[in-house]
């Protein structure tokens, strides 16, 4: 006989759960879902709810890893809500640590889907919009590719950001004509020509993947395969998009690139802030 993974008890043949104990678990993250969104949205201490919380969880058979995954997924959303109307202000960060020190999580868990980097990278738009010498708020460990200026401020450093260039691409198309004449046994020669015409096509070639670093001038690309230093003023266009960023410079041969697995939001203000 089974036993339910919820409650321990006795599940019944081939069962793993009581349904009666997944609804009750269910509904206890949705509770602890609500509570801790309504303190983000009211700015209320976290730690006023706490024993309700704790309450809840041991009612709802909520496990460790269950709850930090609840907490994780209302961060992430909480983030996203204060980013909606600009950059994050000073009460909206002290939410953010106050967050970190109420669940006692590892900054790393909470930053699983970047959020708590948002969070940084909003500090230093914000210090880019005041006119400041930007503040990274990054430490920096392993090689650092890139010999910047002197006078040139670091805002960010991504890794494993994968480089796409616009490739044309010339094939013809069309169909072959003529007559096949025998030479010797086994062996023909075809006479005749080829009518076709050129197609182009445009596609985006992956060069390869690397480093991005962002100054107060420049952006640069490093990777095994190729390396980059665009300056803000001769960017033209900057286009975001869901899974990266697309740029085009000024230059009649330079083809515009893309750079996937990048924060498209934070890399477009700052282009768009100090071109």
């Amino acid at each position: 006989m089974g036993k339910c993974k919820y409650c321990g008890k006795g599940a019944g043949f081939l069962r793993s759960k009581h349904d009666e104990c997944e609804a009750q678990f269910k509904s206890g993250l949705n509770q602890v879902n609500n509570i801790v969104s309504s303190c983000f949205a009211s700015k209320e201490d976290f730690y006023l709810k706490e024993r309700e919380i704790k309450s809840i969880v041991a009612n709802s058979y909520i496990d460790t890893t269950s709850l930090e995954n609840e907490y994780i997924k209302v961060f992430d959303q909480a983030v996203e809500r204060y980013l909606n109307d600009g950059i994050i202000d000073t009460r909206e960060e002290q939410m953010v640590a106050r967050f970190l020190q109420f669940t006692g999580m590892q900054q790393a868990r909470l930053n699983e889907n970047k959020s708590l980097e948002k969070v940084l990278q909003s500090k230093v738009l914000e210090d880019i919009l005041a006119g400041n010498k930007p503040n990274p708020r990054i430490t920096i460990a392993g090689d650092f590719p890139f010999m910047l200026g002197k006078t040139e401020n670091l805002i960010w450093l991504f890794r494993n950001i994968t480089l796409h260039q616009q490739k044309i691409r010339r094939e013809y198309v069309g169909r072959t004509s003529g007559v096949s004449v025998r030479i010797m046994k086994g062996v023909y020669y075809r006479t005749g020509g080829f009518k076709g015409y050129p197609v182009e096509t445009t596609v985006m070639q992956r060069i390869g993947v690397g480093s991005v670093c962002l100054t107060d001038r420049n952006l640069y690309f490093s990777s095994p395969e190729k390396s980059l230093k665009i300056p803000y003023s001769k960017i033209l266009s900057v286009e975001s998009y869901s899974n990266g960023v697309g740029l085009q410079k000024d230059g009649a041969n330079d083809k515009p690139i893309f750079l996937e697995n990048i924060n498209s939001w934070f890399v477009y203000n700052v282009i768009a802030n100090l071109k």
